[in-house]
Parts: structure tokens; C-alpha cells; sequence
């Protein structure tokens, strides 16, 4: 059987993939010391919409690069879902100003810099009640829908989201999008239900089981722990920054009761290389192997 892949204007993104998230801008200092060797490590890399504004010519990535919608910015204090002519729009509130998200602004911006887009979509967490999250689907289908329509770049994969409460919602909100003419589907919302792995799995067969053969993408998981599960289920791609932040905290996968008590800023970009290059299957570079070993050596943690 021939390898599933993704083509985009920057190569085939072949699964199953799991995609490191980075960031831009002065908020987490770590990613721009890891960013030089993603090429090298990892198959394609997400960048959430917020950070990718602060993207340039200078930073620009050299692998397929993914853009998420930034609608995750639903769950922040004081933040405000609005339908506007049938579509989700978000405000938010940023230093004593108002910022609104639009579908349209989302696209724009994705055919701009992306490779892959993914529509712009509410989260829908566990204690919200019913009613808004049936609003916050609907809203989220919508946008997807017009995003389609919308799009001016043909060479743009574009990937509905999906986002739900329980397996039967997810089912719903699949339908919605099978043989619609999205380039792929993804997943957003399951963060927070990571713990309850049988409902996170349930959720991914059952979308798998209404879109077909399309590319399937789970927003936001990247455990190791759940990884194998997730390919298993029907999974095609995962985005994750698991890998920084087991580095940020001195550890390496596979060994996370044991860690590298303050560790330096090399300690941590060691520690991050390690552990991308376990979750892609790549090999680490020589001379970060080799540092590694030495710092974990020295630390008592070998």
C-alpha cells in the first residue's frame, strides 16, 4: 500500500506526522533556538495564528509550514463569540483594545504565509453547557463552509474543523464536511478531554468513519503516551509542543520521572532535540547527541 501524504507547495507531508509546534516573538525565547533544526528533524512545523504574526522573511520557516485559526482565543477571559451574518466572529480584548477575528481575516492571512489552513473554529470545553456549544458548532461549521467558497488559493490544503462534545456530536459535525471538497479535516477540542482517552479515541473513529479517506489531523495532542493510539485510530497528523515543554521542565520522553534540576538554556534546546527527534523517528545530530549524554551524565539522571 502506498504512504499517505499531503502535497503542498512546499513538498509532500507524508503520514503519519507528528508536527512540532513553534512560536515567534519574545513569549517563549526556547523556539527560536530550536527553530534552525526542524528542517532537519520534523516533517512540517504548526504555527498558531497569534504567533505567526510576528513571522518575517528572516524567520521564515524551511518546511511546509501549517497555520492554525487562532480560535482557541474563545476560551480567554473576556472574550466574545458574536454571529455575524451567519459566521463566528471573536473579539477580544487586548490591552484596553478590542481585536476581531474574522473568518475572512483568518483565510487572508493563511493564504499569505500557510502551506495547510485550518478554518477558524470556537473550542468547545467540557462544562459549557449544551446550548452554547451547539452554538459554537454551528458557528464553526460555517465558517468552515465559507472559507471554502472563499479561498483564492487553489494550492492551499484547507482543513474543516471539527469541534464537539461527545462522539455523536463529532459524527454530526463530520458529516457536515465529507465529500464537501476540503483537502482534510481536523480535529480541535480534545486538549482537555486528553485524560478520558476512550472518549478522545471514540471521537476520531467516528469522524474517520464519515470523511472517507481524507487526511485526519487531532489540534493540540502529541503525548507519547497516546500517539500510537491515536495513528492506530485512524489519525493522520498531530501538532504538538509536548516535546519543548517536557525540555523546558529538564526532561527527556520516556524518562519524566527524572530530570535535569535548572537546566541551562543549551540543557533545554538538548533536551528538545531528543525529544523531537524521538517523536519523528529522526536522527539527532552528532554533536547534540553527544552534549546530551554528557549534560544527562553529569546531572545523575543516566
Amino acid at each position: 500500500m502506498a504512504q499517505r501524504s499531503l502535497k503542498t507547495r512546499r513538498g509532500e507531508l507524508s503520514f503519519p506526522a507528528y508536527v512540532p509546534v513553534t512560536t515567534f516573538g519574545k513569549k517563549y525565547p526556547l523556539d527560536d533556538l530550536i527553530r534552525p533544526y526542524l528542517h532537519r528533524l520534523a516533517p512540517a512545523a504548526m504555527v498558531s495564528y497569534y504567533y505567526a504574526q510576528e513571522m518575517s522573511p528572516e524567520t521564515s520557516l524551511r518546511l511546509p509550514t501549517l497555520v492554525d485559526s487562532g480560535g482557541f482565543a474563545a476560551l480567554f477571559e473576556g472574550s466574545r463569540l458574536r454571529q455575524q451574518k451567519g459566521l463566528g466572529v471573536l473579539e477580544i480584548n487586548r490591552d484596553d483594545r478590542t481585536e476581531q477575528l474574522h473568518p475572512k481575516t483568518v483565510l487572508e492571512f493563511q493564504e499569505e504565509i500557510a502551506d495547510v489552513a485550518f478554518t477558524l473554529d470556537f473550542p468547545i470545553p467540557p462544562e459549557l453547557d449544551t446550548k452554547e456549544a451547539k452554538r459554537r458548532q454551528r458557528l464553526t461549521i460555517a465558517n468552515a463552509h465559507w472559507a471554502l467558497d472563499n479561498r483564492r488559493r487553489r494550492d492551499l490544503p484547507l482543513y474543516a474543523c471539527v469541534q464537539a462534545w461527545d462522539v455523536e456530536s463529532a459524527r454530526s459535525c463530520a458529516k457536515q464536511y465529507a465529500n464537501g471538497g476540503f483537502e482534510g479535516i481536523a480535529i480541535g477540542g480534545l486538549v482537555p478531554r486528553a485524560r478520558n482517552l476512550e472518549l478522545v479515541l471514540g471521537i476520531v473513529r467516528a469522524v474517520r468513519e464519515e470523511i472517507g479517506d481524507l487526511p485526519l489531523h487531532v489540534l493540540g495532542l502529541g503525548h507519547p503516551n497516546s500517539l500510537t493510539q491515536l495513528f492506530e485510530a485512524g489519525v493522520d497528523s498531530v501538532d504538538s509542543s509536548s516535546y519543548v515543554r517536557y525540555a523546558a521542565s529538564g526532561k527527556l520522553w520516556g524518562q519524566s520521572h527524572q530530570r535535569i534540576e535548572e537546566p541551562t538554556p543549551t540543557d533545554r534546546l538538548h533536551l528538545a532535540l531528543c525529544n523531537l527527534a524521538t517523536a519523528t523517528g529522526k536522527t539527532l545530530p552528532l554533536s547534540s547527541s553527544q552534549m546530551l549524554f554528557s549534560t544527562l551524565r553529569m546531572s545523575g539522571t543516566s
